[in-house]
Protein backbone atom coordinates (compact mmCIF):
# COMPACT_ATOMS: atom_id res chain seq x y z
CA UNK A 1 0.00 0.00 0.00
CA UNK A 2 1.11 3.57 -0.59
CA UNK A 3 1.68 5.43 2.72
CA UNK A 4 -1.51 7.51 2.38
CA UNK A 5 -3.56 4.32 2.12
CA UNK A 6 -1.81 2.85 5.16
CA UNK A 7 -2.70 5.98 7.14
CA UNK A 8 -6.34 5.72 6.04
CA UNK A 9 -6.43 2.11 7.18
CA UNK A 10 -4.82 3.05 10.50
CA UNK A 11 -7.55 5.60 11.19
CA UNK A 12 -10.29 3.10 12.11
CA UNK A 13 -7.93 0.37 13.33
CA UNK A 14 -8.85 -1.51 16.47
CA UNK A 15 -6.21 -1.57 19.16
CA UNK A 16 -4.00 0.69 21.24
CA UNK A 17 -2.76 3.90 19.65
CA UNK A 18 0.46 3.52 21.64
CA UNK A 19 1.23 0.22 19.91
CA UNK A 20 1.06 1.90 16.50
CA UNK A 21 2.79 5.17 17.39
CA UNK A 22 6.15 4.27 15.86
CA UNK A 23 4.63 2.96 12.64
CA UNK A 24 2.42 6.02 12.22
CA UNK A 25 5.36 8.34 12.86
CA UNK A 26 7.34 6.52 10.15
CA UNK A 27 4.45 6.81 7.70
CA UNK A 28 4.03 10.53 8.38
CA UNK A 29 7.69 11.07 7.57
CA UNK A 30 7.58 9.14 4.27
CA UNK A 31 6.40 11.97 2.03
CA UNK A 32 2.62 12.09 2.23
CA UNK A 33 0.40 13.41 -0.56
CA UNK A 34 -1.88 15.29 1.81
CA UNK A 35 -4.51 16.12 -0.83
CA UNK A 36 -4.78 12.42 -1.68
CA UNK A 37 -5.11 11.58 2.01
CA UNK A 38 -7.86 14.14 2.60
CA UNK A 39 -9.81 13.03 -0.49
CA UNK A 40 -9.48 9.40 0.57
CA UNK A 41 -10.71 10.14 4.09
CA UNK A 42 -13.78 11.85 2.65
CA UNK A 43 -14.49 9.13 0.08
CA UNK A 44 -14.15 6.36 2.66
CA UNK A 45 -16.13 8.16 5.40
CA UNK A 46 -13.33 8.08 7.98
CA UNK A 47 -12.64 11.81 8.42
CA UNK A 48 -13.47 11.98 12.16
CA UNK A 49 -11.48 8.79 12.82
CA UNK A 50 -8.47 10.07 10.86
CA UNK A 51 -8.61 13.42 12.65
CA UNK A 52 -8.69 11.70 16.03
CA UNK A 53 -5.76 9.45 15.06
CA UNK A 54 -3.55 12.24 13.64
CA UNK A 55 -4.30 14.65 16.48
CA UNK A 56 -1.69 12.74 18.48
CA UNK A 57 1.01 13.81 15.97
CA UNK A 58 0.54 17.58 15.47
CA UNK A 59 4.24 18.18 14.83
CA UNK A 60 4.29 15.67 11.94
CA UNK A 61 1.19 16.95 10.12
CA UNK A 62 1.10 20.33 8.30
CA UNK A 63 -0.99 22.86 10.17
CA UNK A 64 -3.27 23.45 7.18
CA UNK A 65 -3.97 19.72 6.92
CA UNK A 66 -4.89 19.47 10.60
CA UNK A 67 -7.07 22.58 10.22
CA UNK A 68 -8.87 21.01 7.25
CA UNK A 69 -9.42 17.75 9.11
CA UNK A 70 -10.64 19.63 12.18
CA UNK A 71 -13.06 21.73 10.12
CA UNK A 72 -14.41 18.69 8.26
CA UNK A 73 -14.80 16.79 11.54
CA UNK A 74 -16.76 19.70 13.02
CA UNK A 75 -18.95 19.83 9.91
CA UNK A 76 -19.56 16.09 10.25
CA UNK A 77 -20.40 16.48 13.96
CA UNK A 78 -22.90 19.25 13.24
CA UNK A 79 -24.45 17.19 10.45
CA UNK A 80 -24.63 14.10 12.66
CA UNK A 81 -26.25 16.03 15.50
CA UNK A 82 -28.72 17.61 13.08
CA UNK A 83 -29.66 14.22 11.64
CA UNK A 84 -29.93 12.79 15.15
CA UNK A 85 -32.33 15.59 16.10
CA UNK A 86 -34.35 14.88 12.94
CA UNK A 87 -34.42 11.17 13.82
CA UNK A 88 -35.76 11.82 17.30
CA UNK A 89 -38.45 14.10 15.86
CA UNK A 90 -39.53 11.35 13.45
CA UNK A 91 -39.55 8.72 16.18
CA UNK A 92 -41.79 10.97 18.29
CA UNK A 93 -44.10 11.52 15.30
CA UNK A 94 -44.47 7.81 14.59
CA UNK A 95 -44.92 6.98 18.27
CA UNK A 96 -47.70 9.56 18.53
CA UNK A 97 -49.42 7.84 15.61
CA UNK A 98 -48.89 4.29 16.95
CA UNK A 99 -46.51 3.27 14.17
CA UNK A 100 -43.76 0.88 15.33
CA UNK A 101 -40.36 1.83 13.89
CA UNK A 102 -36.75 0.62 14.07
CA UNK A 103 -33.95 3.12 13.44
CA UNK A 104 -30.86 1.44 12.01
CA UNK A 105 -27.60 2.55 10.38
CA UNK A 106 -27.12 6.33 10.79
CA UNK A 107 -27.24 7.59 14.41
CA UNK A 108 -28.36 4.20 15.76
CA UNK A 109 -25.30 2.37 14.44
CA UNK A 110 -23.01 5.27 15.40
CA UNK A 111 -24.29 5.21 18.97
CA UNK A 112 -24.27 1.43 19.40
CA UNK A 113 -20.97 0.60 17.66
CA UNK A 114 -18.91 3.78 18.20
CA UNK A 115 -20.48 5.25 21.33
CA UNK A 116 -20.49 8.68 19.68
CA UNK A 117 -22.65 9.87 16.76
CA UNK A 118 -19.85 12.22 15.71
CA UNK A 119 -17.35 9.42 15.02
CA UNK A 120 -19.28 7.85 12.16
CA UNK A 121 -20.03 9.64 8.88
CA UNK A 122 -23.58 9.29 7.59
CA UNK A 123 -25.72 11.52 5.41
CA UNK A 124 -29.27 10.18 5.72
CA UNK A 125 -31.65 8.33 8.01
CA UNK A 126 -32.92 4.76 7.69
CA UNK A 127 -36.05 3.49 9.42
CA UNK A 128 -37.76 0.10 9.29
CA UNK A 129 -41.54 -0.10 9.49
CA UNK A 130 -44.10 -2.79 8.79
CA UNK A 131 -45.10 -2.87 5.13
CA UNK A 132 -48.73 -2.27 6.13
CA UNK A 133 -47.69 1.09 7.63
CA UNK A 134 -45.74 2.48 4.65
CA UNK A 135 -48.59 4.48 3.10
CA UNK A 136 -49.61 5.82 6.52
CA UNK A 137 -46.00 6.94 7.00
CA UNK A 138 -46.09 8.60 3.57
CA UNK A 139 -49.21 10.54 4.56
CA UNK A 140 -47.65 11.70 7.83
CA UNK A 141 -44.41 12.78 6.19
CA UNK A 142 -46.16 14.53 3.30
CA UNK A 143 -48.28 16.50 5.74
CA UNK A 144 -45.05 17.85 7.25
CA UNK A 145 -43.44 18.88 4.01
CA UNK A 146 -41.45 15.75 3.17
CA UNK A 147 -41.48 14.98 -0.56
CA UNK A 148 -41.32 11.43 -1.96
CA UNK A 149 -38.29 10.51 -4.04
CA UNK A 150 -40.53 9.27 -6.88
CA UNK A 151 -43.79 10.70 -8.16
CA UNK A 152 -45.83 7.55 -8.80
CA UNK A 153 -49.42 6.93 -9.80
CA UNK A 154 -51.49 4.37 -7.91
CA UNK A 155 -50.52 1.45 -10.16
CA UNK A 156 -46.82 2.34 -10.01
CA UNK A 157 -46.93 2.77 -6.25
CA UNK A 158 -48.58 -0.64 -5.80
CA UNK A 159 -45.84 -2.22 -7.94
CA UNK A 160 -43.23 -0.20 -6.06
CA UNK A 161 -44.33 -1.65 -2.72
CA UNK A 162 -44.24 -5.17 -4.17
CA UNK A 163 -40.84 -4.93 -5.87
CA UNK A 164 -38.83 -2.37 -3.92
CA UNK A 165 -37.66 -2.30 -0.35
CA UNK A 166 -37.52 1.37 0.65
CA UNK A 167 -39.28 4.66 -0.02
CA UNK A 168 -37.17 7.83 0.11
CA UNK A 169 -38.40 11.25 1.27
CA UNK A 170 -36.63 14.64 1.30
CA UNK A 171 -37.43 17.70 3.37
CA UNK A 172 -36.68 21.37 2.63
CA UNK A 173 -33.29 21.09 4.37
CA UNK A 174 -32.22 18.35 1.96
CA UNK A 175 -32.38 15.57 4.55
CA UNK A 176 -33.17 12.13 3.11
CA UNK A 177 -35.06 9.56 5.16
CA UNK A 178 -35.47 6.07 3.73
CA UNK A 179 -38.45 4.10 4.95
CA UNK A 180 -37.71 0.37 4.67
CA UNK A 181 -40.09 -2.54 4.76
CA UNK A 182 -37.48 -4.94 3.34
CA UNK A 183 -33.70 -4.71 3.56
CA UNK A 184 -32.43 -5.88 0.18
CA UNK A 185 -33.62 -5.43 -3.37
CA UNK A 186 -35.47 -8.30 -4.98
CA UNK A 187 -32.68 -9.06 -7.43
CA UNK A 188 -30.01 -9.18 -4.69
CA UNK A 189 -32.09 -11.90 -3.09
CA UNK A 190 -31.08 -12.10 0.57
CA UNK A 191 -34.51 -12.71 2.09
CA UNK A 192 -33.98 -11.27 5.57
CA UNK A 193 -37.21 -11.78 7.48
CA UNK A 194 -37.85 -8.25 8.72
CA UNK A 195 -40.66 -9.41 11.00
CA UNK A 196 -38.17 -11.52 12.99
CA UNK A 197 -35.99 -8.48 13.64
CA UNK A 198 -38.70 -6.98 15.84
CA UNK A 199 -38.38 -9.92 18.25
CA UNK A 200 -34.69 -9.22 19.01
CA UNK A 201 -34.54 -5.44 19.44
CA UNK A 202 -32.21 -3.98 22.08
CA UNK A 203 -32.22 -0.57 23.81
CA UNK A 204 -29.55 2.06 23.19
CA UNK A 205 -29.12 5.67 24.23
CA UNK A 206 -29.23 8.33 21.49
CA UNK A 207 -28.81 11.91 22.72
CA UNK A 208 -30.07 10.86 26.13
CA UNK A 209 -33.15 9.10 24.81
CA UNK A 210 -33.79 5.37 25.09
CA UNK A 211 -34.35 3.95 21.61
CA UNK A 212 -34.90 0.39 20.45
CA UNK A 213 -32.73 -0.76 17.55
CA UNK A 214 -31.39 -3.93 15.92
CA UNK A 215 -29.57 -6.48 18.02
CA UNK A 216 -25.78 -6.55 17.44
CA UNK A 217 -26.15 -9.95 15.77
CA UNK A 218 -28.73 -8.66 13.28
CA UNK A 219 -26.87 -5.37 12.75
CA UNK A 220 -23.64 -7.22 11.94
CA UNK A 221 -25.24 -9.48 9.36
CA UNK A 222 -27.18 -6.63 7.76
CA UNK A 223 -24.05 -4.46 7.49
CA UNK A 224 -22.22 -7.35 5.81
CA UNK A 225 -25.05 -7.97 3.34
CA UNK A 226 -25.46 -4.27 2.52
CA UNK A 227 -21.71 -3.75 2.07
CA UNK A 228 -21.42 -6.87 -0.09
CA UNK A 229 -24.12 -5.49 -2.35
CA UNK A 230 -21.97 -2.35 -2.74
CA UNK A 231 -18.77 -4.41 -3.16
CA UNK A 232 -17.20 -3.17 0.10
CA UNK A 233 -16.18 0.02 -1.65
CA UNK A 234 -15.94 2.13 1.51
CA UNK A 235 -13.52 1.69 4.39
CA UNK A 236 -16.14 3.11 6.74
CA UNK A 237 -18.33 0.00 6.22
CA UNK A 238 -15.45 -2.27 7.19
CA UNK A 239 -14.98 -0.06 10.24
CA UNK A 240 -18.65 -0.64 11.15
CA UNK A 241 -18.04 -4.39 11.15
CA UNK A 242 -14.88 -4.06 13.24
CA UNK A 243 -16.62 -1.80 15.78
CA UNK A 244 -19.64 -4.07 16.11
CA UNK A 245 -17.36 -7.04 16.77
CA UNK A 246 -15.17 -5.18 19.27
CA UNK A 247 -18.01 -3.43 21.10
CA UNK A 248 -20.08 -6.57 21.60
CA UNK A 249 -17.83 -9.06 23.35
CA UNK A 250 -20.86 -11.22 24.17
CA UNK A 251 -21.93 -11.51 20.52
CA UNK A 252 -24.01 -14.65 19.97
CA UNK A 253 -21.89 -16.08 17.16
CA UNK A 254 -24.01 -19.22 16.87
CA UNK A 255 -27.07 -17.09 16.14
CA UNK A 256 -25.19 -14.95 13.61
CA UNK A 257 -23.71 -17.86 11.67
CA UNK A 258 -26.92 -19.92 11.71
CA UNK A 259 -28.95 -16.95 10.49
CA UNK A 260 -26.39 -16.28 7.74
CA UNK A 261 -26.45 -19.93 6.66
CA UNK A 262 -30.25 -19.90 6.57
CA UNK A 263 -30.14 -16.89 4.24
CA UNK A 264 -27.33 -18.21 2.07
CA UNK A 265 -25.19 -15.29 3.27
CA UNK A 266 -22.37 -17.01 5.18
CA UNK A 267 -19.89 -15.97 2.51
CA UNK A 268 -20.95 -12.33 2.82
CA UNK A 269 -20.68 -12.48 6.61
CA UNK A 270 -17.25 -14.12 6.45
CA UNK A 271 -16.10 -11.62 3.84
CA UNK A 272 -16.95 -8.70 6.11
CA UNK A 273 -15.31 -10.37 9.10
CA UNK A 274 -12.08 -11.22 7.29
CA UNK A 275 -11.78 -7.66 5.96
CA UNK A 276 -12.34 -6.26 9.45
CA UNK A 277 -9.76 -8.68 10.84
CA UNK A 278 -7.04 -8.37 8.20
CA UNK A 279 -7.32 -4.63 7.58
CA UNK A 280 -8.45 -3.23 10.92
CA UNK A 281 -7.35 -5.82 13.47
CA UNK A 282 -10.82 -6.86 14.69
CA UNK A 283 -10.43 -9.95 16.88
CA UNK A 284 -12.56 -12.93 15.89
CA UNK A 285 -13.45 -16.10 17.81
CA UNK A 286 -11.13 -18.99 16.99
CA UNK A 287 -13.84 -21.11 15.39
CA UNK A 288 -14.99 -18.24 13.16
CA UNK A 289 -11.39 -17.69 12.01
CA UNK A 290 -11.03 -21.41 11.23
CA UNK A 291 -14.25 -21.40 9.21
CA UNK A 292 -13.11 -18.37 7.23
CA UNK A 293 -9.59 -19.67 6.59
CA UNK A 294 -10.95 -22.99 5.33
CA UNK A 295 -12.84 -21.26 2.50
CA UNK A 296 -10.52 -20.22 -0.36
CA UNK A 297 -13.34 -18.35 -2.12
CA UNK A 298 -13.70 -15.97 0.84
CA UNK A 299 -9.94 -15.37 0.88
CA UNK A 300 -9.97 -14.67 -2.88
CA UNK A 301 -12.92 -12.30 -2.57
CA UNK A 302 -11.27 -10.49 0.36
CA UNK A 303 -8.12 -9.98 -1.73
CA UNK A 304 -10.25 -8.69 -4.62
CA UNK A 305 -12.22 -6.29 -2.41
CA UNK A 306 -9.01 -5.02 -0.79
CA UNK A 307 -7.47 -4.38 -4.20
CA UNK A 308 -10.56 -2.51 -5.36
CA UNK A 309 -10.91 -0.51 -2.16
CA UNK A 310 -8.33 2.08 -3.10
CA UNK A 311 -8.55 2.01 -6.88
CA UNK A 312 -9.62 5.06 -8.89
CA UNK A 313 -12.79 6.26 -7.14
CA UNK A 314 -14.07 7.87 -10.33
CA UNK A 315 -14.54 4.56 -12.14
CA UNK A 316 -17.11 2.19 -10.68
CA UNK A 317 -17.67 -1.36 -12.00
CA UNK A 318 -20.40 -1.80 -14.57
CA UNK A 319 -23.44 -4.03 -14.27
CA UNK A 320 -21.67 -7.11 -15.70
CA UNK A 321 -18.65 -6.88 -13.43
CA UNK A 322 -20.83 -6.14 -10.41
CA UNK A 323 -23.08 -9.12 -11.19
CA UNK A 324 -20.08 -11.45 -11.50
CA UNK A 325 -18.82 -10.39 -8.06
CA UNK A 326 -22.29 -10.66 -6.52
CA UNK A 327 -22.58 -14.21 -7.84
CA UNK A 328 -19.20 -15.18 -6.38
CA UNK A 329 -20.47 -13.97 -3.00
CA UNK A 330 -23.30 -16.51 -3.04
CA UNK A 331 -22.60 -20.04 -1.79
CA UNK A 332 -25.78 -21.71 -3.08
CA UNK A 333 -26.26 -22.40 -6.81
CA UNK A 334 -29.99 -21.76 -6.47
CA UNK A 335 -29.28 -18.24 -5.15
CA UNK A 336 -26.94 -17.53 -8.07
CA UNK A 337 -29.58 -18.55 -10.58
CA UNK A 338 -32.27 -16.58 -8.75
CA UNK A 339 -30.03 -13.51 -8.67
CA UNK A 340 -29.52 -13.52 -12.46
CA UNK A 341 -33.17 -14.22 -13.27
CA UNK A 342 -34.40 -11.48 -10.95
CA UNK A 343 -31.81 -9.01 -12.20
CA UNK A 344 -33.07 -9.63 -15.72
CA UNK A 345 -36.80 -9.74 -15.00
CA UNK A 346 -37.64 -7.73 -11.87
CA UNK A 347 -39.17 -4.46 -13.01
CA UNK A 348 -37.96 -1.08 -11.73
CA UNK A 349 -39.02 2.54 -11.64
CA UNK A 350 -36.86 3.03 -14.75
CA UNK A 351 -38.95 0.47 -16.61
CA UNK A 352 -42.22 2.02 -15.49
CA UNK A 353 -41.24 5.54 -16.49
CA UNK A 354 -39.65 4.57 -19.83
CA UNK A 355 -43.05 3.56 -21.21
CA UNK A 356 -46.32 4.57 -19.57
CA UNK A 357 -48.90 1.79 -19.40
CA UNK A 358 -52.29 1.51 -17.72
CA UNK A 359 -52.57 -0.69 -14.66
CA UNK A 360 -54.28 -3.45 -16.65
CA UNK A 361 -51.15 -3.85 -18.81
CA UNK A 362 -48.60 -3.60 -16.03
CA UNK A 363 -47.52 -7.21 -16.57
CA UNK A 364 -45.95 -6.13 -19.87
CA UNK A 365 -43.13 -4.40 -17.99
CA UNK A 366 -41.66 -7.87 -17.38
CA UNK A 367 -41.16 -8.05 -21.16
CA UNK A 368 -39.83 -4.50 -21.39
CA UNK A 369 -37.01 -4.96 -18.87
CA UNK A 370 -34.77 -7.42 -20.81
CA UNK A 371 -34.93 -5.16 -23.86
CA UNK A 372 -34.06 -2.11 -21.77
CA UNK A 373 -31.04 -3.94 -20.35
CA UNK A 374 -29.99 -5.08 -23.81
CA UNK A 375 -30.24 -1.56 -25.15
CA UNK A 376 -28.38 -0.05 -22.19
CA UNK A 377 -25.61 -2.61 -21.69
CA UNK A 378 -25.40 -4.49 -24.97
CA UNK A 379 -25.07 -8.16 -25.77
CA UNK A 380 -22.28 -8.72 -23.27
CA UNK A 381 -24.67 -8.87 -20.31
CA UNK A 382 -26.61 -11.75 -21.83
CA UNK A 383 -23.66 -13.67 -23.32
CA UNK A 384 -21.05 -13.41 -20.55
CA UNK A 385 -20.61 -17.03 -19.45
CA UNK A 386 -18.99 -15.90 -16.17
CA UNK A 387 -22.36 -14.70 -14.93
CA UNK A 388 -23.33 -18.33 -14.43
Amino acid sequence: MRPEVELLVRAPCIGSADDEAGEIQALLQSGIDWDYLLRGAYDHSVIPLLYRRLSAYPEAVPAEVMASLRDQSLINSRSSLGLTHELLELLALFEANSIPVIPYKGPALAASAYGDVGLRQFSDLDLIVHKSDVLHVKTLLSARGWRPEFELNDAQEAAFLDHYYDYGFHNDQGVLVEIHWELTEGYFNVPIDVERLWERLVPIQIAGRRVMTLSPEDALLIVCVHSSKHLWSRLGWISDVARLVETNKDMNWTQVTEHAAELGARRMLHLGLVLANKLLGARLPEQISKDINSNPTVSALAAEMTRRLFEDRNSSPGIVETAKLHIRMRERPSDRFRYVSRLLLNTTVGDWTSIRMPRSLFFLYYLVRPFRLAGKYGRRFFTDRHLF
